[in-house]
């Protein structure tokens, strides 16, 4: 069915435009006509069945998840206006930003920014990984940096993207083994080794993660082979010249071996340090 053809989902959503396109699913601006609010629509292209447990999966994720570092779920449903080509949506709060991965692409981060996201997604992860969920993609595409329109507060990462997490009771379980999951930039060793991935492997990518926040380059790029196997060769290069604390941090999250990495809940009050020590104003965290 043409975009331009959707009509309003669950007879209240109404889609605009597109904001944004991914390999399974379109994301649109919408209004919520009952409400009166903007909100995002994730609709899938099709009601295949990989698209299908990529929409179960994140589905159950979002609803058993609910912090302020995590873009929130409001509704779901599947379209059945062409009964042959059934598409599942998720409806989703619409907000105001950039991803990081566009960010990157346009400037440098200060110190203190870098901090700021590395506090936030490590909080949000903390919650993720306590429910018992592990996201499997953590990137800079899947961290929206959210503005609030006002230099009162500080603009906040948030979390996106759970289509392929692990861990949702609710949802068949998918072994891991002998495949891979996530994105080959920045799988950890374990994942490009097709092992099941865990929290540990969140704590990996976002190690990569925020080393490309310091030098705007991908630690381990080429094809996505060549990139997933490097990573089994050397552990990748942190950067001279960065504070004595970065460097011990990123070196311990980026490890391979997966018992040697800091979780979730050790590194948050780290990072709010960082926060602290960059900004040099404690009330901003």
């Amino acid at each position: 069915m043409p975009e331009s053809t959707i009509p309003a989902l669950l007879g209240r959503y109404r889609p605009q435009h597109v904001i944004g396109r991914g390999g399974e699913a379109s994301i649109f601006r919408a209004t919520d006509e009952l409400l009166g609010r903007e909100v995002a629509i994730k609709l899938y292209r099709s009601g295949g069945e990989e698209e299908m447990a990529q929409y179960r999966t994140e589905q159950a994720a979002l609803a058993k998840l609910s912090h302020h570092g995590i873009v929130s779920l409001i509704d779901a449903g599947i379209d059945y206006t062409s009964p042959k080509d059934p598409r599942p949506f998720l409806i989703m709060e619409l907000v105001s930003g950039t991803d990081l991965a566009a960010t990157l692409a346009q400037r440098e981060l200060s110190l203190e920014e870098i901090a700021e996201i590395a506090y936030d997604i490590s909080e949000a992860l903390e919650y993720v990984h306590a429910n018992g969920v592990v996201h499997r993609d953590i990137k800079p595409s899947n961290i929206m940096l959210v503005s609030y329109g006002t230099t009162t507060f500080r603009a906040r990462a948030r979390l996106t993207d759970f289509g392929i997490a692990s861990g949702i009771a609710s949802v068949p379980s998918q072994p891991d083994e002998g495949k891979t999951t996530g994105t080959a930039a920045y799988l950890s060793p374990e994942q490009a080794m097709r092992q099941p991935a865990t929290s540990a492997s969140d704590i990996y990518s976002l190690g990569l993660v925020l080393l490309e926040c310091f030098t705007r380059t991908v630690a381990f790029p080429g094809a996505a082979v060549e990139s997933a196997m490097a990573r089994l060769e050397h552990e990748p290069p942190v950067p001279d010249g960065l504070p004595d604390e970065w460097t011990g941090i990123l070196h311990a999250m980026t490890s391979s071996d997966p018992a040697a990495r800091p979780t979730a809940a050790q590194l948050t009050p780290v990072f709010r340090e960082a926060v602290i020590s960059a900004a040099g104003l404690q009330q901003r965290v």
